[in-house]
């Protein structure tokens, strides 16, 4: 065996695809799409393993400036030359390369299938689980219809209202969530429109939003969002304004805003009202960190009455 490394070259993709099987799942499928040239202005770095010239494995390492305290990794091995220790070499040389990133940052973190070879694999290398994220289908009817709630009076306490995903206040309250949900691996200096772009903007695919206020009004004379749902368009690269039809899962960010008055379980009701508005006549799908305590809750017992599904489970594995 002649392995040696050396950085990406123009016809790699093509080469490994004949070696690698189809990627097994998401992360690893959004991970292949991280391979590529050397980037210093957003720092990269992708290594190619070869045996007589003949490409047999890549991994990267890259920085994001959404959480800027460890790099992304990830390696791949053609399935014949697994075990043969280069995976392992590969990973030593890329924690070479995260050393001289313009951060300082070298420490990592990868995500994974749980008990998968590259589970494993990472694990043998000195990564640890840090928090499982799973994507689940909610049943269409799976929740009666909600009600909302009162004041003494009789008046309203509670109000669903349509949203625009280029609103302001959604993008802060979705900003809010977005933090409170990844102090384990802690956000960077994101902006509002930021976050807007990535997650509430025609190009993210998003196309509704709906929120419950919860609460007295504000100065603006509005009560304050304590939970918010935003749908999104299946991904097509052939269509991309598609709608989902009829009966089609949509894909929902279901989050609240931490902080809102209300205990914890006062939390997981408001998001259950909104929950159970979306999937009053379509199923959607969610995807739920660990660290969504409220949302888990929910997910939880629709699971244990059999009205929900996981369809896929990841894990995030951080030195």
């Amino acid at each position: 065996m002649s392995i040696e490394y050396r950085p990406w070259r123009e016809d790699d993709d093509l080469r490994l695809l004949e070696v690698w099987p189809d990627a097994p799942s998401a992360p690893a499928q959004a991970f292949r799409a991280r391979l590529g040239a050397d980037d210093d202005a957003a720092f990269s770095r992708t290594l190619v393993a070869t045996d007589s010239g003949v490409p047999v494995a890549a991994g990267v390492v890259y920085e994001t400036s959404w959480h800027p305290q460890r790099l992304w990794a990830y390696v791949e091995v053609a399935p014949d030359r697994q075990r043969d220790g280069i995976g392992h070499e590969l990973v030593a040389r890329l924690r070479g390369e995260a050393e001289r990133a313009p951060s300082g940052v070298g420490a990592l973190r990868t995500r994974v299938t749980p008990g998968s070879t590259g589970d494993q694999f990472a694990q043998a290398e000195g990564l640890k689980p840090a928090m499982r994220s799973r994507v689940i289908r909610v049943n269409a009817g799976a929740l009666p219809m909600p009600t909302l709630g009162e004041n003494a009076d009789g008046t309203p306490a509670q109000a669903i209202e349509d949203l625009a995903t280029g609103s302001v206040e959604l993008t802060r309250a979705v900003s809010e969530f977005y933090r409170s949900v990844h102090a384990w691996d802690p956000v960077g200096e994101i902006g509002i429109g930021a976050v807007n772009q990535q997650l509430l903007s025609d190009k993210a695919g998003a196309f509704g939003a709906v929120v419950l206020r919860d609460g007295a009004a504000a100065s603006n004379g509005q009560a304050p969002i304590s939970a918010f749902a935003v749908s999104y368009r299946p991904f097509d690269p052939h269509n991309p304004d598609q709608e989902p039809a009829e009966f089609e899962a949509a894909d929902v960010l279901l989050g609240y805003v931490p902080g809102a008055e209300g205990s914890e379980a006062e939390t997981g009701e408001a998001v259950e009202k909104l929950l159970a508005l979306l999937v009053n006549d379509y199923p959607v799908e969610l995807e739920v960190d660990d660290s969504m305590t409220p949302l888990v809750a929910v997910v939880d017992n629709l699971l244990e009455a059999g009205v929900a599904h996981v369809v896929t489970e990841t894990v995030t594995l951080v030195d």
